[in-house]
């Protein structure tokens, strides 16, 4: 099994609640050239939910939960309540621009996106969502 990792956008921050909304997965090709399909997600997301864990840089450092979640047509949106102090002022600060969901690849079907093959992720275990300072996916700009 190969790791993934996706980045994704921080949209919007209550400071007052120390909580921050962004996209965590689209269906975009990413840095890695791969795509995630969200029925992927959809699939992983209550095994996740168990924890809701979100890091910092994919490390082992907790920075706090998502409390919030959303699947829209093309995309999961969380809302993430951020505990850690230190990470904290790296979200107001826009530090951490990004999420990225950190898991294990469990079945990948290869498509032909015009001239070439992309691997689309069909199937993984979502391990953490974790706070980035450079998002990748095309979708992860910030509002």
């Amino acid at each position: 099994m190969k790791v993934l990792k996706l980045f994704a956008a921080i949209n919007k921050i209550d400071e007052e609640r120390q909580m921050v909304w962004g996209t965590a997965s689209t269906e975009s090709v990413d840095s890695q050239g791969e795509v995630v399909k969200l029925d992927a997600i959809k699939g992983a997301w209550e095994d996740y939910m168990k924890f809701a864990n979100i890091r910092e840089m994919h490390s082992n450092k907790a920075a706090g939960t998502v409390k919030e979640y959303e699947f829209t047509e093309n995309a999961v949106i969380i809302g993430v309540h951020v505990v850690d102090k230190d990470a904290w002022t790296k979200v107001k600060e826009k530090v951490y621009k990004g999420f990225s969901i950190g898991g294990k690849k469990l079945e990948v079907v290869m498509q032909k996106v015009g001239d070439v093959n992309i691997p689309h992720i069909t199937k993984l275990l979502l391990s953490e969502i974790s706070l980035v300072d450079r998002p990748a996916n095309p979708d992860a700009m910030v509002s």
